[in-house]
């Protein structure tokens, strides 16, 4: 019961950076806008400081996030074995004893 709680727990976070990134993304195109405009020479250079950790913060959200595929992957793998163990050992159980029962 606690690993299903916790694939719950892995799959609201795989939601939750896919948010993230959705976020990151749209500010990285609104301050790639900002940069193309004519602006002064120094709030350029702020809006590219704040791009670079937008895209700094969007390479780990997205690290993040491939960690966590990986995971949720691994837990799926596990589940369809032992799903496949069950109604193997119920095979030959039937193979065994038969149906009438």
């Amino acid at each position: 019961m606690s690993s299903f709680l916790g694939e719950c727990s892995v799959m609201k976070e795989i939601s939750k950076t896919e948010e993230a990134i959705k976020i990151c993304y749209e500010r990285v195109r609104s301050l790639e806008k900002k940069i193309e405009y004519d602006i002064s020479a120094e709030k350029k250079d702020s809006i590219k400081k704040e791009l670079s950790e937008v895209r700094k913060l969007l390479k780990t959200n997205e690290e993040q996030l491939s960690c966590l595929h990986r995971h949720n992957r691994k837990s799926f793998a596990i589940v369809a074995a032992l799903c496949f163990m069950c109604f193997t050992i119920y095979a030959l159980y039937i193979l065994i004893y038969g149906q009438d029962l």
